[in-house]
């Protein structure tokens, strides 16, 4: 449960987001809340470091059960509260866009020219023509030597081919190049879309992004759902829920209660970074 309370609350701002220290100032009023947790300033930071590199949340403080059979929605609200200082700091913007650089897509190189693909060819033939030269010279063997001498001859042929301006062969290779180029240009700008989608430009757009998404998948959870113990694991009855997305299922385990505090939090925060 606390794992599912702490990956929802931070689920809401880190995608990609990294790891970036508050002022010691900022750190020390939230003194009472990591003592709370059981947990060192540095060790609960840490943690967040590590829940917002991974995507997941690491926590060993020593009084989560304590936490959780008290006010879970006080902790989630000083959860909340922690987290929207933390990313409103110029340390934290600075490590985002530097993550964010770090993770863009790289366009692909440029096709091969016709010119490069045909040297590129003529090169190869003309080094396999003198590896057979010399293997025909050593082989002694009369069937091995047949057969060195016609892929000798083949390989001459090859080579004239491919010195020929209006060889079929050459102009394969020249558009089978355009056709993997042109693949690999659309795998980058599929890439650089859903880049520039989930990783936008600035702290105040990777906010707004992060919450509205968060909105979004917790919209409908059905927090009256039943469950089931299936190959040892609890499971939805309903067995549409277990499509449902990592944070509907998160949120469900939070609680209705976490939840709509959560939901309340971040729809307040949305309406500071339209």
């Amino acid at each position: 449960m606390w794992i599912a309370l702490q990956a929802l609350v931070l689920t809401c701002i880190a995608g990609f987001a990294i790891f970036g220290l508050l002022s010691f100032k900022a750190m020390n009023r939230y003194a009472d809340f990591w003592g709370q947790l059981g947990v060192s300033k540095e060790r609960g930071t840490a943690s967040i470091k590590e829940s917002f590199l991974g995507g997941y949340f690491y926590y060993s403080g020593r009084n989560v059960k304590n936490i959780l059979a008290g006010d879970r929605t006080a902790v989630a609200k000083d959860l909340l509260a922690y987290t929207k200082e933390y990313v409103n700091t110029e340390a934290f913007a600075k490590d985002y866009e530097t993550s964010r650089q770090w993770s863009k897509p790289v366009p692909p190189e440029a096709a091969k020219t016709e010119a490069v693909i045909r040297q590129k060819f003529i090169d190869d033939a003309k080094k396999g023509i003198g590896n057979l030269e010399q293997l025909l010279k050593t082989t002694t063997d009369a069937s091995m030597k047949k057969s060195v001498q016609n892929a000798l001859e083949q390989t001459k042929q090859s080579l004239k081919d491919y010195e020929d301006p209006n060889s079929q062969m050459i102009k394969l290779a020249v558009q089978g190049e355009q056709n993997q180029y042109n693949w690999r240009l659309k795998d980058y700008e599929d890439k650089l879309k859903s880049w520039e989608e989930h990783t936008p430009a600035g702290v105040k757009a990777l906010i707004k992004v992060r919450l509205q998404q968060l909105l979004k998948v917790t919209n409908d959870v059905d927090f009256n759902a039943q469950l089931t113990e299936r190959y040892g694991k609890k499971v939805f009855v309903n067995r549409e829920y277990e499509g449902k997305p990592s944070e509907w299922k998160m949120a469900f385990r939070a609680g209705k209660e976490v939840t709509n505090a959560v939901r309340a939090f971040a729809t307040e925060w949305l309406k500071e970074v339209q």
